[in-house]
């Protein structure tokens, strides 16, 4: 009986190492994802952060000023601003999307690697 036993935690041992084995790989997968949730989190608050700070001053400059054109050179100046704020934002987006699809590439080749 006890040859038996020792048999089946033999075989039970090699199936763990073996899902250890396979597993671990993947781990570099899992690091890059979380590094990647978190960096796009922040960034989607900083620019929730600039679509709050551009509405309210745009719902603000009208009470600024009774002069209709001194208002609307003021919001259209904002809004100008604005728009190259996001479109930094977006260049930055690209750089994390560039940055993640090189850390991944690094990734699936180590993991091709340790399959050799």
């Amino acid at each position: 009986m006890k040859n038996v036993t020792d048999n089946m935690n033999d075989q039970v041992k090699q199936m763990m190492d073996m899902q250890s084995r396979t597993l671990e790989p993947m781990r570099a997968f899992a690091a890059i994802a979380a590094d990647a949730v978190e960096q796009i989190a922040r960034k989607n608050y900083a620019v929730i952060g600039d679509v709050l700070e551009f509405s309210t001053k745009q719902v603000n400059l009208p009470l600024s000023s009774d002069n209709l054109n001194d208002v609307t050179s003021a919001q259209v100046a904002e809004a100008n601003t604005f728009v190259e704020l996001m479109n930094s934002r977006a260049t930055e987006y690209a750089d994390m999307a560039q940055q993640f699809s090189g850390k991944v590439k690094e990734a699936s080749e180590s993991v091709s690697a340790s399959f050799k």
